[in-house]
């Protein structure tokens, strides 16, 4: 249940920071990261709950499908936020869209990733397949790492407001990484699904206080 309240906060945010400006790319990033966390929370909930139904692997399959939007989006924000950049050249969008579209084919297969259920007293583990696995783990961290790595830039070259954003923004994105890796990758790979329902709780107050920082304190930039 606390999972989808945490959705639910998630959804009016980002809905809330769309309609303030819907032409703005940040706005649009941040908003579409937030969906992402929804989509996520939702995923895992239900998965907890239909554990020994026909729609448990279908749930748990959708929470990796959210996990990789929410590192897409990540990185996309890290691009437009706080300043405008020229355009993304064609060897930095190969080097997005490449693996996104491989991730999303690994997905979309059926039973690459994740090729079954194992029941547990408690509810049940998931049987992955270690190469794909791995695939997508490389890809979660390669894009978080270069999300944090262009917002890292962004901190050295700012001042003032801008500053004070992106420290935030880079102890709260470090935090919620670190515990969303552990919890939602790294245990479920080594048979502990069990607490995988702890990532997004780490997400919550980070996404929050990012979205206070950056929306509704004075800043020209948006």
């Amino acid at each position: 249940m606390i999972l989808i309240i945490i959705a639910a906060l998630n959804f009016f945010i980002g809905l809330v920071i769309l309609l303030r400006n819907y032409k703005s790319k940040v706005n649009w990033s941040f908003s579409l990261l937030l969906f992402s966390v929804v989509f996520w929370s939702i995923s895992l909930a239900i998965s907890r709950e239909a554990a020994i139904s026909p729609f448990a692997i279908f749930w748990s399959k959708s929470a990796y499908y959210s996990s990789a939007f929410i590192a897409f989006f990540l990185l996309w924000f890290s691009f437009a936020f706080p300043y405008k950049r020229k355009n993304i050249n064609i060897i930095t969008k190969l080097f997005i869209w490449t693996p996104s579209l491989i991730i999303l084919a690994i997905l979309l297969k059926g039973n690459l990733l994740i090729k079954g259920l194992e029941i547990r007293d408690w509810g049940y583990d998931v049987q992955f397949g270690h190469f794909w696995y791995w695939i997508y783990s490389i890809y979660i961290l390669f894009f978080f790492i270069w999300a944090y790595y262009n917002i890292w830039k962004s901190y050295l070259i700012s001042s003032g407001f801008n500053r004070l954003q992106l420290k935030f923004i880079l102890i709260g994105l470090l935090l919620a990484g670190v515990f969303g890796i552990v919890f939602d990758l790294l245990l479920p790979y080594f048979g502990n699904w069990k607490l995988n329902w702890l990532g997004p709780y780490f997400s919550i107050l980070v996404l929050f206080s990012t979205s206070y920082l950056i929306f509704y304190k004075p800043n020209k930039q948006n």
